[in-house]
């Protein structure tokens, strides 16, 4: 049942992504909330569980932004499953290895976007590409994600529990 709430959140999460955070821009970049979400979330969840919510909202988000379709999914699917895997090796209560951890996903997933954007869109320059996706939305994305986690704290260490 867990599992199956957690879907529908990340679900939720895709929605209000996709219809009003994108609209939001700091420095000319919005941030990823679900990116944030499979990462906090691969924590406290099995590699199995994780990768199949990650699959799941990801597809959902293909659907509705458009692009490639399965980039975000397989993004969201390896992030969890990535994170999951080595969850029993780093300390998860930790703001540090949160801002680390969400740095790394949202590098991962700006470069892999970056590598499919290129050859078939080809709006923006390369250097531009590079700035944003190397620089400003991970640390936007990290920032944001220690702010929520400090914010959700006792709910995400319920997940811990069960």
């Amino acid at each position: 049942m867990k599992k199956i709430l957690l879907c529908f959140l990340g679900i939720l999460l895709a929605i209000v992504e996709i219809s009003i955070t994108n609209y939001i821009d700091i420095f000319n970049v919005s941030f990823n909330l679900l990116t944030i979400y499979i990462t906090i979330i691969s924590l406290y969840l099995d590699e199995t569980d994780v990768s199949i919510i990650g699959a799941i909202i990801g597809l959902v988000k293909d659907m509705n932004v458009g692009g490639i379709f399965g980039v975000n999914a397989l993004i969201l699917f390896t992030i969890g499953y990535g994170i999951s895997f080595l969850k029993n090796k780093i300390y998860k209560e930790s703001n540090i290895t949160i801002f680390a951890l969400v740095f790394i996903a949202s590098l991962f997933d700006s470069m892999v976007n970056i590598a499919t954007a290129i050859p078939v869109y080809n709006t923006y320059g390369i250097l531009n590409l590079v700035i944003k996706g190397i620089i400003t939305i991970p640390l936007i994305n990290s920032i944001l994600s220690v702010l929520l986690y400090n914010l959700f704290k006792t709910s995400i260490l319920k997940l811990k529990e069960d």
